[in-house]
């Protein structure tokens, strides 16, 4: 029995050791290039906080001059057949909006009741977001904040902390042209707390 009790202290032991050792793990590369459009492709890994009936993340882009316009289902959940009573003709505005001259955008569609919905604002998709399950949601939540990846190293990183996700991320300024590193903390309930590191770039370089 005694023996019993000590190989279970040792276990419980090694457990907790193993735990705190994957939580204090250095900081990883975020693998997502900014070759291509990141905020699509973290979007595919969404789980939404309530249960629809139907919905969908897509995103709009508008060639401007050739009057080229796509829409494109990035994901989407529920009954599809449902798809068939967005009637609703789309307006061209949404989140992480940008492209310039031509414009893009992202924007989630719900049905709920038989309703149709359209989120279009940060507030609004944060709170389909809900509770953060991994670390594309804990990156789009971010964004919707201003915190973006960068071609540096050290502003495209993450590691697990306890109950979340630990990032480093650019803030980008325009005026004058800067990029600032921010150390960002957030906890699965979607609560965020930052802390600047400081500028890394200025001028011509934060626009290269």
């Amino acid at each position: 029995m005694k023996i019993i009790f000590i190989f279970l202290v040792l276990l419980v032991s090694c457990s907790e050791k193993k735990e705190t050792e994957f939580l204090n793990t250095k900081f990883q590369k975020i693998n997502y290039s900014l070759e291509y459009n990141y905020l699509d492709s973290i979007g595919k890994k969404i789980m939404p906080n309530s249960k629809y009936q139907y919905w969908a993340y897509s995103t709009y882009y508008e060639r401007y001059g050739e009057g080229k316009i796509s829409r494109t289902i990035l994901k989407e959940g529920g009954d599809t057949l449902l798809k068939k009573n967005i009637s609703e003709k789309f307006k061209p505005y949404g989140i992480f909006e940008g492209g310039h001259p031509s414009y893009r955008c992202n924007y989630v569609v719900t049905i709920e009741n038989q309703k149709v919905k359209y989120i279009r604002t940060e507030d609004d998709f944060r709170n389909f977001i809900g509770e953060i399950d991994n670390l594309e949601e804990a990156l789009l939540l971010a964004h919707t904040y201003g915190y973006q990846l960068d071609n540096e190293l050290k502003a495209s990183v993450y590691k697990l902390i306890e109950n979340g996700y630990q990032l480093r991320l650019m803030k980008y300024h325009e005026y004058p042209p800067s990029k600032e590193l921010i150390d960002i903390k957030i906890t699965k309930d979607g609560f965020i707390k930052t802390q600047s590191l400081g500028v890394y770039k200025k001028g011509k370089e934060a626009n290269e």
